[in-house]
């Protein structure tokens, strides 16, 4: 299960998107009203109570795999965990589910200004929602989704998975995570990675000192560029380097990983020995077979989803993500 949760200025919009005829259904609420107007109206007037709050609309979606469903009464009963765990326990609510896409989900409206005036805290919020959703899966006996702790790869966001089940293409930031997976499963000098990932389209560029000290690295498809945090935590300099990227300033490794250099170099155990005497990665520390393999486990469900359409759409009719964006 996957929460993606954003805070905005406007009720009406929200309870529009939610509240679409022919669209949705709605679940259950602790209002009045019945369409956006009557309750952008009610959730107006305990808005007055804190004028100054820019932003006091909480929306949530809980989504699961396509293949996966709960009932009403058990959507019901996720929103309200969702809800007591972020701390809603006395605030304006409204609970509908959404039946025109390919995943089940819902979406919680709610006011983070109570009925008493008091602003539900929104600290760690990302946190929060992910205890929540891994608790509903062992409830529910839902796929279990791996935690962004646990993943190397960055949840994509919500707008990412929509576009890709729209239009069938993958974003920028999944086409940049797949060029660079395929292109270091195992260890490969800088000088190579860069031609494989150009023979794709990308461009490498190097967060570089004038000492030659390398601190980042940032990748460029097209006219969109990701730093390699922004793609996940196995996309930093320092992350991929454990993956097995040999930077070409190391010489005496650069050498030995093409079998090159003078007849008086060192041998290949003596540099891996003196890899491990300056406490720079060597030998087999460096091939990264237990990181790769936790790699290709990482994708959030949204991810997954997003990919069987993007490789066989036609026959996979019959998603979504993982994870702030996401929660994964």
């Amino acid at each position: 299960m996957i929460a993606k949760c954003i805070k905005g200025k406007g009720f009406r919009g929200a309870a529009a998107y939610d509240l679409q005829p022919h669209k949705s259904l709605l679940l259950e609420t602790n209002m009045a009203g019945r369409t956006p107007r009557a309750l952008a109206a009610e959730f107006g007037a305990i808005r007055a109570l804190r004028p100054n709050l820019s932003k006091a609309v909480c929306h949530v979606s809980l989504s699961l795999h396509p293949e996966e469903s709960l009932s009403v009464e058990q959507w019901c009963e996720a929103a309200h965990s969702w809800l007591q765990g972020m701390g809603f326990v006395n605030n304006q609510y409204v609970i509908s589910q959404h039946t025109d896409a390919a995943h089940a989900h819902i979406h919680i409206l709610v006011n983070r200004i109570a009925l008493d005036g008091k602003v539900v805290s929104d600290a760690h919020d990302y946190r929060r929602q992910e205890k929540i959703m891994r608790e509903l899966e062992q409830r529910f006996s839902l796929r279990q989704v791996r935690s962004s702790r646990e993943t190397l790869r960055a949840a994509h966001t919500k707008g990412e998975i929509e576009h890709a089940l729209r239009t069938g293409e993958a974003s920028a930031r999944m086409n940049l995570q797949k060029i660079i997976d395929a292109a270091i499963t195992q260890r490969i000098a800088l000088n190579a990675f860069c031609q494989q990932l150009a023979a794709q389209g990308v461009t490498v560029r190097l967060n570089k000192a004038s000492t030659g000290f390398v601190s980042g690295i940032s990748f460029a498809l097209g006219d969109v560029t990701f730093k390699g945090s922004k793609l996940g935590k196995g996309y930093t300099w320092g992350a991929l380097q454990l993956r097995g990227l040999l930077h070409e300033q190391d010489r005496r490794i650069e050498e030995h990983e093409q079998g090159i250099g003078s007849d008086n170099a060192t041998s290949p155990a003596e540099r891996d020995r003196s890899d491990k005497d300056r406490g720079k990665p060597g030998g087999s520390e460096l091939a990264g077979g237990s990181t790769n393999q936790e790699l290709a486990g990482a994708d959030s469900a949204f991810t997954r989803i997003a990919e069987k359409y993007l490789s066989g759409r036609a026959g996979d009719r019959n998603r979504s993500s993982p994870s702030k964006g996401l929660s994964r």
